[in-house]
């Protein structure tokens, strides 16, 4: 209970501010009663009325709100809840007349060496009783208005928190469903390879070790460098060049002011597979794969055009690569992005993402 009466200094004098304000609207009503029923003392008698009243009560606030935090107005509550409520009232109010009194007993001494003057101890916790009803509820309703208030917000906040987890979990799920196959395609190659060219069996295994380093490196981050993604995607490509020799041939062609945008993290790699699946390996001649990033209208724009030898897959389906890369860009963007396929030649396809620009201060900062 003792922490509601602790406060800064700036909440202490915000309440001091209104429970000034509710004394001086109060402080009127005394005036005019006191003027009508003909009341000859001084002035600053009435006001002291009022203001020994409030400050009284704001001293009692604290234990009607603790209360109220420890008392639930939830459903199954309510009648429990009003019930206790109705049985504070008494001692709240006992302790507001004895704190009220006690102020104006101060009061009159300091101010005319005297007692407060007033009828019979008994009759003035009668009369006085009543009066505070109205007080005790409009606190009561308050601090159940703001306990609701702090809790929806909470709910908020934790809905939010759940919402950013299961998030990130799916874009978990979508990023290790995409490793997996492309390390058995590579261990396979790696299989295939080994007693046939020891030479190029390891040089396969280093560069598949630097994307598995790249893979391990980046596992907490969401985000990387277009600079970073290439260098990794290069070892990738060159996986490809060794396997499939003169059949393919890749190039890339990204603007400077591209490299340091923010992209997603291994969002390249299948998307270069599903390439090399589609347009290098059904074909005996092979085929080229064309990689191109350019900024404009504060996006950036990543192209993979490649040959294209089996038209009946693309467009039945987006293939696994590309639609779980499709649902991490919905996750991480909304509708902020996009991923389209096209035919642009009788023999070639282009694919298209386009990303807004963020840079590494953007996405630390978000």
């Amino acid at each position: 209970m003792f922490s509601f009466y602790r406060m800064s200094l700036k909440q202490f004098l915000f309440w001091l501010v209104v429970w000034t304000i509710i004394g001086i609207v109060l402080a009127q009503t005394e005036i005019a009663n006191a003027k009508h029923s003909g009341f000859t003392g001084s002035d600053w008698q009435p006001w002291s009325w009022a203001f020994t009243a409030v400050y009284a009560y704001a001293l009692v606030t604290p234990i009607i709100i603790y209360f109220c935090y420890l008392w639930s107005f939830d459903k199954g509550q309510i009648i429990r809840t009003s019930t206790k409520l109705l049985l504070l009232y008494l001692p709240i109010t006992l302790a507001f007349i004895t704190l009220m009194l006690g102020l104006r007993y101060l009061v009159y001494w300091l101010m005319l060496g005297e007692a407060f003057p007033h009828d019979e101890i008994l009759s003035v916790y009668i009369y006085e009783f009543p009066k505070s009803f109205s007080f005790y509820f409009a606190v009561i309703f308050a601090a159940y208005t703001k306990i609701y208030q702090l809790k929806a917000q909470q709910e908020q906040i934790n809905a939010a928190k759940l919402h950013g987890e299961l998030l990130d979990a799916r874009l978990e799920v979508l990023q290790h469903q995409l490793q997996p196959h492309f390390l058995f395609n590579t261990l396979n190659l790696i299989s295939s390879t080994m007693y046939q060219n020891v030479d190029k069996a390891d040089s396969i295994i280093t560069r598949l070790a630097d994307l598995l380093r790249y893979s391990l490196a980046t596992q907490q981050k969401p985000f990387v460098t277009l600079q970073q993604e290439l260098d990794a995607m290069k070892s990738y490509l060159e996986i490809a060049q060794l396997r499939f020799g003169e059949r393919i041939s890749t190039e890339l062609q990204i603007s400077p002011e591209a490299q340091s945008v923010m992209i997603p993290v291994m969002l390249l790699q299948p998307l270069l597979e599903n390439a090399v699946k589609y347009g290098i390996e059904p074909s005996d001649n092979g085929g080229s794969i064309l990689l191109c990033a350019n900024i404009g209208d504060n996006n950036i724009v990543i192209s993979i055009v490649n040959s294209l030898h089996q038209q009946s897959i693309y467009s039945s389906s987006f293939g696994i690569g590309l639609e779980n890369t499709k649902k991490r860009l919905k996750y991480l963007y909304q509708d902020k992005a996009s991923l389209s396929l096209s035919k642009i030649a009788e023999d070639k396809i282009e694919l298209v993402i386009i990303l807004p620009v963020e840079r590494l201060q953007d996405v630390e900062t978000n």
